[in-house]
């Protein structure tokens, strides 16, 4: 995979029968992007909230190196599959798509470089003298991945909706039903907006879906007025460019909200890099990346159990951001299951020794802190 080039694996061939139609009467298409994490937490859960509640097909965009595991149930159950090299510096990526892009277009490339002048973490993964101590280029390369795919095998008016999301959530509730989301809307769970976008996953529909994907395009085509458009601000995250993206094609007014059902998660056994590992929970026995999404999903899940609660509306009743904290009382093996899993962890990621020593010294007092209740702070992040 060490070529500059993309790959792409139709598994169904072009003009072949897609998913029947789901309750709706709409054709829908789940797109997961950049990686298969922890689908031995997150698939099973998926399959049956995502994939069969709405009669979906699944495609998956991604980056992947020589080590990818095939056999993950993502991969075998996609209908569709694009791939890419997991490039050590993704300006090779944004290279590439831009060729791609001008050649199929008959323009001139630019030095979309200049873009690079915009602080924040908004650009990690791509190689400049000051790195960006994160992994955001990735996302807005693979979004430009599953466009350039969706084109070419001509699936664009084959489906109604797309619903383009990450495979590392695990799902307590149904999927909302799409008779409940207004198709002009674009849909984005509510909450970890970031001062923009939530852009962890988006219900989008067939006229706007070009629109969404795109955002690369700006980066790659009109790098100087891009520039001018963003340098008043200092810290731009990938949320922040999805915002921007969206208020420049006239959709930002159009992105609408439904509460957090899911939540990222990670399985003790996912070594992949991450911007955030979360904390380990002997309750759900994996790491819980984001509280804000966990509080959210765990709270509506006896509440939403099925498509007719979704209609029935009782949800909108209840602000979930409100609700107070259950006191968490531990047992003594949950403390036991919770502090192995922490030890584990420091000894796999980097700095282990210093990070280790640093763990036993807080373990004796965290150890018994741990069997009081506990709370959660946080507050509710509207879009802008």
């Amino acid at each position: 995979m060490g070529s500059r080039s993309s790959r792409r694996t139709a598994c169904a061939p072009p003009g072949s029968q897609v998913n029947a139609r789901g309750p709706g009467n709409e054709r829908v298409l789940v797109c997961l992007l950049a990686k298969t994490r922890s689908h031995d937490v997150t698939f099973p859960l998926f399959k049956r909230h995502v994939l069969d509640e709405l009669q979906a097909d699944l495609a998956v965009a991604l980056t992947i190196d020589g080590h990818y595991d095939y056999g993950n149930p993502y991969w075998q159950h996609a209908r569709y599959r694009w791939t890419s090299p997991d490039y050590a510096d993704y300006g090779e990526g944004f290279d590439f798509a831009q060729q791609r892009l001008c050649s199929e277009r008959a323009l001139a490339p630019r030095p979309w470089r200049s873009v690079l002048r915009l602080q924040g973490v908004w650009a990690g993964r791509i190689k400049m003298p000051e790195p960006r101590e994160s992994a955001s280029a990735i996302l807005p390369y693979c979004r430009w991945l599953l466009l350039d795919g969706l084109r070419r095998d001509g699936l664009l008016d084959r489906y109604d909706r797309f619903i383009i999301s990450r495979s590392d959530f695990r799902w307590t509730s149904p999927h909302p039903p799409l008779s409940i989301l207004d198709p002009e809307a674009i849909w984005v769970p509510d909450g970890e907006h970031w001062g923009g976008v939530n852009d962890r996953h988006a219900v989008v529909s067939r006229q706007h879906i070009e629109t969404f994907l795109d955002g690369l395009e700006d980066i790659l085509l009109e790098p100087d007025a891009l520039y001018e458009e963003m340098k008043h601000h200092d810290g731009w995250n990938e949320e922040q460019f999805l915002a921007h993206h969206l208020r420049r094609r006239h959709l930002l007014g159009a992105v609408k909200v439904f509460p957090y059902v899911m939540y990222t998660a990670r399985s003790r056994r996912d070594r992949s890099p991450t911007w955030t590992y979360g904390r380990f929970d002997p309750d759900v026995g994996h790491y819980v990346k984001y509280e804000t999404e966990f509080r959210s999903a765990t709270a509506l899940a006896s509440l939403i159990r099925s498509r007719a609660d979704w209609e029935k509306g009782a949800w909108r009743q209840v602000d979930v951001m409100a609700l107070p904290v259950e006191p968490i009382r531990r047992s003594l093996w949950q403390r036991l299951v919770y502090w192995y899993a922490r030890a584990e962890e420091q000894l796999w990621r980097p700095g282990r020794m210093q990070r280790l020593a640093r763990l036993l010294r807080r373990a004796p007092v965290a150890a018994v802190k741990a069997g009081s209740p506990t709370h959660v702070r946080w507050s509710r992040d509207r879009a802008t």
